[in-house]
């Protein structure tokens, strides 16, 4: 099993989700401001989300 870039690309949307996740809850921005980052948190989230399980329906219809 290697490592292809679409995996990479998910593997660094979720650091950055946890990262963005980290900076809301050690800073203090207004309000309007973490609501931001927590949108564009659960965007990188979503894009790891949907490219692992499009890898995991590919690999099932590889093994068949």
């Amino acid at each position: 099993m290697g490592f292809s870039p679409r995996l990479i690309v998910a593997d660094v949307s979720l650091i950055i989700s946890i990262l963005i996740a980290v900076l809301i809850q050690r800073s203090a921005f207004a309000d309007n401001v973490k609501v931001g980052f927590i949108i564009l948190a659960g965007i990188f989230l979503l894009i790891s989300v949907v490219i692992n399980v499009i890898e995991a329906n590919q690999r099932r219809k590889d093994k068949k």
